[in-house]
């Protein structure tokens, strides 16, 4: 009786392996597909700031230089 609980349990693993190995595959198909189907047209590096983003950002850096006169000085 022994045996075949150890029989069942190797069959699960068997499957379990399966599904691992299948989703691992899918995953990386998927990937590439859509490397394929997008045409590498994404970036990870930073991208040039919009002139919106760009008058924000200068406007955040007066904001700050502004007020942090109020500190003073050690």
């Amino acid at each position: 009786m022994e045996a075949m609980t150890e029989m069942k349990g190797g069959k699960c693993m068997h499957w379990v392996m399966w599904i691992i190995w299948v989703s691992v595959a899918a995953l990386i198909l998927g990937s590439y597909l859509v490397d394929v189907l997008t045409r590498r047209k994404y970036s990870l590096n930073k991208q040039e700031n919009t002139l919106n983003q760009s008058s924000a950002e200068a406007d955040a850096l007066r904001e700050v230089g502004r007020y942090n006169n109020q500190s003073g000085t050690l």
